[in-house]
C-alpha cells in the first residue's frame, strides 16, 4: 500500500474520467431509447423493446439517479411506464392460464421477478404480480429469488421475505469447518 502513495492521483481510476464515461454512457443509452419508451438491441427503424434490456437500463438509471447523475427528464419515467405495461401484460397472461385462444403462461418466471424488483424501486407495487411471484417462488432461480427478496424487503413484507430467505438457504453450502 505504501507504493501507491507515490502517485499524485488515484492509480485505480481518475474521477474526472469516470464522470465523463458515465455522462457518455447515459447519453448513449438515452439516445437508444425506443419510441415506445423501452430499450432493445437496436433503436430506429424496426426497433423492438425487450423487457430484460429495458429493466436492466431502467435499473441502471435508478442507480445513477441515486448518485445524482443528470438524466434527461422523462427518459427514466418512460422506461418505468414501459415496464408497467409489460408487467400488466404478464399478469393478464397468468390470469389467462388454461383458457383457450388467448395469450397465456403458466407461472411467474425469473424475468417477472427482475421487472417486479425494478418497479418496486420505482415505488410501484403490483399486487397481482406479487401474488403470482409468491405462488411460484419455488420455481424461481436463486438469483430471481434474491431480486424478489430485495423487493419484498423494500415493501416491508417480512413474512414473505422470511419464506424467500428459507428457500435461498437451501442452496447454502457449508464446509467441514461450518463456514459458508
Amino acid at each position: 500500500a505504501e507504493r501507491w502513495k507515490q502517485f499524485d492521483r488515484n492509480p485505480v481510476f481518475d474521477e474526472d474520467k469516470v464522470e465523463r464515461m458515465v455522462k457518455a454512457g447515459v447519453g448513449r443509452l438515452t439516445d437508444m431509447q425506443c419510441s415506445d419508451g423501452g430499450w432493445g438491441w437496436f433503436s430506429g427503424y424496426g426497433e423492438h423493446s425487450y423487457p430484460h434490456t429495458t429493466a436492466y437500463v431502467v435499473h441502471g438509471f435508478q442507480i445513477a439517479r441515486q448518485y445524482d447523475v443528470a438524466l434527461v427528464p422523462g427518459v427514466l419515467e418512460r422506461g418505468i411506464e414501459w415496464l408497467k405495461r409489460y408487467q400488466n401484460e404478464q399478469v393478464e397472461r397468468l390470469d389467462n392460464w388454461g383458457k383457450k385462444n388467448v395469450s397465456q403462461k403458466q407461472r411467474a418466471d425469473d424475468l417477472d421477478a427482475f421487472v417486479f424488483m425494478v418497479l418496486v424501486d420505482a415505488d410501484h407495487r403490483d399486487g397481482p404480480m406479487l401474488k403470482y411471484l409468491e405462488r411460484d417462488r419455488a420455481q424461481l432461480s436463486v438469483y430471481a429469488l434474491s431480486m424478489y427478496g430485495t423487493a419484498l424487503h423494500k415493501l416491508g413484507e417480512t413474512e414473505k421475505l422470511a419464506a424467500v430467505m428459507k428457500n435461498i438457504s437451501q442452496y447454502v453450502v457449508e464446509d467441514d469447518e461450518n463456514q459458508t
